[in-house]
């Protein structure tokens, strides 16, 4: 779950190569996702979560914004600091929901995953 963002890309490379060796490559990823994106080198298997696209979005927009807003050192810190924090309580979400969903879970189980 907490893949998502630019360690995907390192990982991407090592499960395309896994498709090309014959091996069958699934993805879990919640609904909300910055950079996960669909493939025919893998199967993707989404879960819900409990907030949008667009809070996502909006939360990563303004960590990079604070870095170039006007302030002082302490304002703008304690900004990005609350703002980590909600982008924070978005993967433990995540991370809670995908072992919540029974049924998910259960695919898992059954195809060895």
């Amino acid at each position: 779950t907490s893949v998502d963002g630019s360690p995907w890309f390192s990982i991407r490379e090592g499960l395309d190569m896994l498709r090309q060796k014959g091996h069958e490559v699934v993805v879990v990823v919640p609904e909300v996702s910055l950079n996960i994106k669909t493939s025919e080198n893998f199967v993707i298997k989404r879960y819900p979560v409990p907030f949008t696209q667009e809070d996502m979005d909006n939360a990563v927009k303004t960590l990079f914004d604070i870095i170039f807003e006007g302030g002082s050192f302490l304002e703008r810190f304690f900004k990005r600091l609350e703002n980590m924090k909600i982008i924070s309580d978005f993967m433990f979400s995540s991370c809670e929901h995908l072992l919540q969903n029974k049924a998910l879970i259960r695919y898992l189980e059954e195809s060895k995953f």
